[in-house]
């Protein structure tokens, strides 16, 4: 594969659209039976080569302080209502497919992987329900606080850690699971960016969302990368978190 090439864009004239993104110097791709159109993307430009991440630094760090009390707070709230592990650490798929560990808050209960195996038995439609949208709408597994963080989006503060390593960006597509990334759904390749903390899945918000509109949203934010789009997503998801923080 050769390097510094541009993405490319896949717009598939099929009965369900599909949008396939390949990381940058991909030139081929087979999709059998399936008509394609070739779209190139334009050039990385200075922000995603190196803006991107200076913004990453610098927000980052201000926003990791500015919330530093919000986020003991979450911890302590944690702690007190269902004990340690105060975090958990998911393997998440990077940019160019690099696996890491993302961090978030614990919003599920110690034995979750028990619970929803004795769940399943007496309501099948669980699995099916994660194997179609690859999330459940009301997770037995998670506590009465983590059902509260995962509607706030709280459980993610901690993946400022991750920014601020450069495994996330602050701004980006949301962070797949490997099983989510070798999916057949999974016909855009979003993993030529960063995941990002926050991004236009999290913003537009996630109820009703079935992955195919998931990656297609996703898909207009890879090709629309800029310092402009980046901070205004940055500023309507810090916002009501600053709120709740009491600034």
């Amino acid at each position: 594969m050769a390097s510094g090439q541009p993405p490319h864009l896949f717009h598939s004239a099929t009965a369900t659209r599909q949008l396939i993104l390949l990381p940058f110097g991909a030139r081929e791709l087979a999709r059998d039976d399936m008509p394609v159109t070739l779209l190139t993307l334009p050039q990385r430009g200075f922000y995603e080569r190196h803006g991107k991440r200076i913004l990453d630094l610098v927000l980052g760090s201000i926003l990791l302080v500015a919330l530093l009390p919000l986020i003991a707070a979450v911890a302590l709230a944690v702690l007190v209502t269902s004990g340690r592990p105060v975090f958990y650490a998911s393997e998440r798929m990077g940019r160019n497919r690099h696996r890491f560990l993302m961090w978030k808050f614990r919003t599920m209960v110690i034995d979750a992987d028990d619970v929803f195996e004795r769940w399943k038995l007496t309501h099948p439609e669980l699995a099916s329900e994660l194997s179609t949208n690859w999330r459940l709408e009301d997770d037995p597994r998670r506590t009465p606080l983590g059902r509260f963080l995962r509607k706030s989006s709280l459980d993610e503060l901690p993946q400022f850690w991750n920014v601020l390593r450069g495994e996330m960006s602050l701004v980006g597509p949301r962070p797949y699971l490997a099983r989510e990334s070798i999916a057949p759904l999974l016909s855009l390749d979003i993993h030529a960016v960063k995941p990002g903390l926050t991004g236009p899945f999290q913003v537009r918000g996630r109820k009703g969302l079935g992955p195919t509109a998931r990656m297609e949203i996703e898909a207009g934010y890879v090709s629309e990368l800029g310092l402009t789009g980046d901070l205004r997503y940055v500023a309507r998801t810090v916002q009501p978190l600053i709120k709740m923080d009491g600034h």
